[in-house]
């Protein structure tokens, strides 16, 4: 027995007010007129009458509804036993379906003992699924259909994610929040060490929730895996190519693995490697990447099997393609940025890309990346072609000068050109660029600028475009610009050697190839996208359609998400496709998170430690969980109902015998 507001008795005080009331009677006597009360001894009398309580069930009407009222409001409750069917309450089954557990059988042994779990319970009693790997997914509702949870468990297949214990937590915090009676947690998991969270604090549990960890063991430790490949997202010439890859071991002995390349399912190459005792080797595969023109499905697999056989290949994309042609178009009659542009590319990346000048009625989706000088006042069509280029995905370097300054405007974005910063040449007061991002593709060792002389730069408005470097009269040089899903790089300083000296300069070589590569998405590098990573499809509502075709060759996304979505998770492993409209299709390869490949355990400390924190938490919650509380407040409020109509009936009859003394006196 308790009481949930014990402050509320002290209303038991309202209990005075009938009494108060009851004795304010009255009392009534005739009047008789005397001459003369003179010879009447002065004395106090009391009328006896006067103090006495009338209407007694009425007053006792009126406590027990003050009484009760108040003692509603207390909320009191007692304690009860939970009949069999209710003694477990909610159970959650929360079984692990990350990589880790498609080893040595761990997944089906998990669902045999969840299966247990559910034959012990009684009738009546609910239950939930879960699978969860790095995110939770509730597979039922709460249910006391049986078949049901059992249909679940049954239905749950390994996948390439990677587990996450916190991730897990937080998932059980929020049931546990909206559920309204007390719950078990059922884990079966290898509870890998890797897969806890930085802070233990992570793993708490809610107050109410009992935690029941069944940890499935595998009996083999040592595991090997390909932790990382670094080769050519873009390739030229295969007899350059050069693909390396590293052997990492987790609780291995020192010993010989064979490694094999292979391109669209053939083999094509082998090494062998010494591996250390729980360390790593590299191996490398010089000239043996001969793939034909498009995408290539590669992978480097070690051959020997070992504790988990899923993270053996490593998946790797290659691109075979000519140099790309960078179209190259310029409304002046001077070659020199041109010629520059053409130098620099020649001796940077000629195996990556070509300078081509753009022939009249050429259309712009002919190249990954056109370059613009100075162009002047382009026809109408032409600037809406460009914009249409940009839009839908292309990429353009765009260079201001006079001729494109007489506009007033950068064809093909809204940015305006607002004047021009003048500089003498015969003297030291040129401008300089005094503020750089150097965290941009284009300045990551681009080389140093601040050597760079400028005497004509265009002022621009940048609004929504991003400012990449600065001059130090704060003229804006070198800007960022995005247009649906294309992107265009701003410099706002010609190439024709007057208006500054940068052609010159050793910096200007990095930067054509940089801007080049981050233009065009060339020479890009693989073996960073793992499963469950999120790939970006588009950036602005407008684009066009994206085809994804997951590594079984299914489409992964319906025609709606395919016009809309803005993302998609990576959640198998293997070969992803992406089609777009007008563009060229991609491949990605998502491999396992090698977080997975670590098969050691959590030790058997933290686990019972997790437990019994638990188990501390279940024991503060609102209901013990062989035990209930029962509200008696809606009793009491009924009572008081039932209580407030006899006092209103009694009363009614008080009044009318009162009323009916009266006529009759």
């Amino acid at each position: 027995m308790g009481l949930g507001a014990p402050f509320w008795l002290a209303g038991l005080g309202l209990l005075a007010l009938p009494l108060w009331l009851h004795l304010l009677k009255r009392h009534r006597s005739t009047p008789q007129f005397f001459s003369s009360l003179m010879f009447f001894e002065r004395s106090t009398s009391a009328s006896v009458r006067q103090r006495r309580l009338d209407y007694i069930l009425l007053l006792l009407l009126r406590l027990a509804l003050l009484a009760l009222i108040v003692l509603a409001f207390a909320r009191p409750f007692v304690n009860r036993a939970l009949l069999p069917a209710e003694r477990t309450g909610l159970t959650l089954l929360a079984i692990d379906s990350s990589a880790s557990m498609s080893a040595q059988n761990k997944l089906e042994r998990a669902r045999e003992e969840a299966a247990k779990i559910v034959d012990s319970l009684p009738p009546g009693a609910r239950g939930r699924v879960l699978s969860f790997g790095s995110t939770t997914t509730i597979l039922t509702g709460a249910t006391d259909a049986h078949d049901e949870l059992q249909a679940a468990i049954r239905s749950i297949r390994p996948t390439a994610s990677r587990s996450s214990l916190g991730g897990l937590a937080a998932s059980l915090r929020n049931l546990g929040r909206i559920a309204d009676e007390p719950v078990t947690v059922h884990l079966f998991s290898d509870l890998q060490r890797s897969s806890m969270p930085p802070a233990f604090d992570e793993l708490r549990l809610v107050a109410g929730m009992a935690l029941r960890v069944h940890r499935i063991e595998g009996k083999e430790k040592a595991n090997w895996t390909i932790e990382s490949v670094n080769a050519p997202r873009r390739l030229l010439d295969p007899a350059t190519a050069r693909v390396e890859a590293v052997v990492a071991g987790f609780n291995t002995p020192a010993a010989s693995r064979t490694i094999v390349l292979r391109v669209n399912g053939n083999q094509v190459a082998t090494r062998t490697v010494q591996v250390p005792a729980s360390g790593k080797a590299r191996v490398t595969f010089d000239g043996g990447l001969s793939v034909p023109y498009g995408f290539a499905q590669c992978e480097v697999a070690l051959i020997e099997p070992d504790a988990l056989d899923a993270d053996n290949p490593f998946h790797f994309a290659v691109n075979r393609a000519d140099p790309d042609k960078i179209l190259f178009s310029s409304g002046t009659s001077s070659n020199d940025a041109y010629l520059y542009l053409q130098t620099a590319i020649g001796a940077t990346a000629p195996t990556l890309f070509t300078l081509q000048p753009m022939a009249a009625g050429q259309p712009w989706t002919a190249a990954p990346a056109v370059i613009v000088s100075d162009p002047g006042a382009m026809a109408q069509a032409e600037v809406e072609a460009l914009k249409t280029y940009i839009r839908s995905g292309g990429a353009a370097l765009i260079i201001v000068g006079p001729a494109m300054a007489s506009t007033g405007r950068i064809p093909g974005l809204d940015l305006a050109v607002q004047g021009t910063s003048y500089a003498e040449r015969g003297s030291d007061r040129f401008l300089q660029v005094s503020e750089a991002d150097q965290a941009h593709p284009v300045m990551d060792g681009a080389g140093r600028w601040e050597s760079v002389r400028f005497y004509q730069v265009f002022r621009i408005n940048p609004g929504q475009a991003k400012v990449i470097a600065r001059l130090n009269d704060a003229t804006p040089l070198l800007l960022e610009a995005h247009l649906g899903e294309g992107k265009a790089l701003i410099l706002a300083s010609p190439l024709d050697g007057r208006a500054n000296d940068l052609p010159l300069q050793p910096a200007f070589l990095q930067f054509v190839e940089k801007s080049l590569r981050w233009l065009s998405a060339a020479g890009e590098r693989v073996g960073l996208v793992t499963v469950d990573d999120s790939y970006e499809l588009r950036q602005s509502d407008t684009a066009a359609a994206v085809e994804v075709l997951n590594p079984a060759g299914q489409r992964a996304l319906t025609v709606s998400e395919a016009a809309g979505a803005k993302a998609i998770a990576l959640d198998q492993k293997g070969f992803w496709t992406f089609r777009r409209t007008g563009a060229r299709t991609e491949v990605l390869a998502a491999n396992i998170d090698r977080r997975e490949s670590d098969l050691e355990e959590m030790p058997a400390e933290s686990a019972e430690l997790w437990q019994g924190d638990a188990a501390a938490n279940q024991t503060t919650g609102p209901a013990a969980p062989d035990r209930a509380q029962r509200q008696l407040w809606p009793w009491l409020l009924g009572l008081a109902v039932a209580a407030l109509l006899a006092e209103v009936w009694v009363a009614s009859k008080h009044l009318n015998r009162e009323q009916q003394a009266k006529e009759g006196a």
